[in-house]
């Protein structure tokens, strides 16, 4: 296509302008928001509750950008909607929150949501799993109490109920 139209050329630009101004409003967006990494190390509980099975995340302990803390969580794996893992065991979604910071004045507040899924085959009792999940920050408080943002965190829980979590995203 040849852009000797006068009229084409102007379409042309103005989409250029607008493409350019879009971009550009996300990344000022991006420079008022800041990196949220956080590593922690918690011990699982399981029971069973009505359509799943209910997780405490107890003990917790973390670090990283939020600097050092406790932290705790309660998810819902939701057996009902159970699928294959395609090793011989099984996968459920999970959702839930955890609190960052419990016991101090900044805390953050998380929605959790996603995917957990047994590693390999057995008595899931006695397996380890593996979770994917998403997050939003729905409450802050102190330092975060205007707190609001989002990413994606991974939950390693080993067959003696000791679990390795990771979040990574943006808070503004």
């Amino acid at each position: 296509m040849t852009l000797t139209h006068p009229g084409r050329r102007l379409a042309v630009l103005v989409g250029l302008v607008l493409a350019l101004a879009v971009s550009a409003s996300a990344d000022a967006k991006h420079s008022d928001s800041q990196r949220l990494v956080v590593r922690g190390t918690d011990t699982v509980v399981e029971h069973p509750c009505p359509g799943g099975l209910c997780i405490e995340l107890t003990g917790g302990s973390f670090r990283g950008t939020a600097g050092t803390g406790e932290y705790t969580g309660s998810m819902k794996l939701d057996l009902a909607d159970a699928f294959a893992n395609g090793e011989g065991g099984v996968c459920a979604p999970v959702a839930g929150h955890i609190v960052l910071g419990t016991g101090t004045p900044d805390r953050l507040d998380l929605a959790v949501w996603g995917d957990s899924c047994q590693d390999g085959a057995g008595d899931p009792a006695q397996a380890s799993f593996t979770g994917l999940a998403r997050f939003a920050v729905v409450h802050g408080t102190g330092a975060y109490a205007k707190a609001r943002g989002h990413g994606i965190g991974t939950f390693l829980e080993d067959a003696n109920d000791r679990e390795q979590l990771t979040l990574i995203g943006r808070i503004s």
